[in-house]
């Protein structure tokens, strides 16, 4: 991607650019894949599918040689764009990346940004992007292009009292797991499973919830009602069983495997295998080949 002319941000909506053409949040992937691919053909270099986080159905590609990691929603639509070194970027004719925090704080506050900063660099509430950056005499690390600025996601924790943690969750058909089914309130589960930490997921629902010490990340719609099941530990050893068949941190064909021999069906895709006939899904977190652990177990 060494030819790219470089990119121009336009305020949530996305970026400008001589080659490929524009990239538009919104847009699907398999039509930007398709124009990076027709634009670039062989010096496209290596593009590396992933998941952002274990718990996300959403992809993202990054195009290491250019610079540039473009993240999906669940519906492969591009919701934020991360660019970096050597990505050539601008705003307000402002070079963004490949100079002094500092210095590029300076250009944008001198050409009228409204600058809000934070311990990791800074966000642009009424340009659609943000900046990251550890010190103000070191260059900017990434440049983030968002429809909705994720500096406004985190709502704080809920104030119930604390339970013991639950770190083995059975799986139910189609509906969740012994204790928390779809369909159930955010209060109910409140009650059940203690304080959340609170947040405005980029898909997926209108809220979520984060209990930590159970694995579980809950995603609500307007009427506060479950929509999103994952179950996922980060620091917190636990797991997920199916017909007792263990699903978290184990080699996924050793997963589909056991889950074959109790008749239950996997269909594989990209970084994940769907077990369509009862409603939940296995993630991976990287490149998928059958020694990857599953990372995380989702019902939608």
């Amino acid at each position: 991607m060494s030819e790219q002319a470089g990119w121009r941000i336009v305020p949530f909506k996305g970026l400008d650019g001589m080659v490929p053409g524009d990239v538009r949040l919104g847009e699907e992937r398999a039509v930007l894949t398709a124009r990076f691919s027709a634009a670039f053909g062989e010096r496209l270099g290596e593009v590396r599918a992933f998941r952002k986080a274990a718990w996300q159905l959403g992809l993202s590609d990054q195009y290491v040689d250019g610079g540039l990691i473009l993240h999906y929603d669940d519906r492969d639509r591009l919701i934020y764009i991360e660019l970096f070194e050597p990505a050539p970027v601008v705003h307000n004719d402002v070079p963004l990346l490949g100079r002094p925090y500092g210095d590029v704080l300076h250009d944008l506050r001198r050409a009228g940004e409204h600058v809000v900063e934070d311990t990791d660099g800074c966000d642009l509430p009424d340009a659609g992007f943000n900046l990251s950056a550890s010190d103000a005499d070191e260059p900017v690390t990434c440049v983030g292009v968002y429809v909705r600025s994720p500096a406004n996601s985190v709502l704080g924790m809920s104030d119930e009292d604390e339970v013991e943690p639950i770190t083995d969750h059975h799986l139910v058909s189609n509906e969740g797991t012994e204790l928390v089914r779809l369909g159930q309130t955010k209060q109910e589960l409140r009650r059940l499973l203690g304080p959340a930490m609170q947040s405005r997921p980029e898909y997926g629902g209108e809220t979520q919830d984060w209990h930590f010490d159970h694995g579980l990340i809950l995603g609500y719609d307007a009427s506060d009602r479950l929509v999103s099941l994952a179950i996922g530990f980060v620091g917190v050893t636990g797991t997920a069983r199916f017909r007792g068949v263990r699903l978290l941190d184990r080699p996924y064909a050793e997963v589909v495997a056991d889950l074959a021999s109790q008749n239950v069906r996997v269909e594989p895709g990209e970084l994940i295998g769907r077990v369509p006939d009862h409603g939940f899904s296995l993630l991976l977190h990287g490149d998928q080949n059958p020694a990857m652990p599953v990372a995380a177990v989702i019902f939608t």
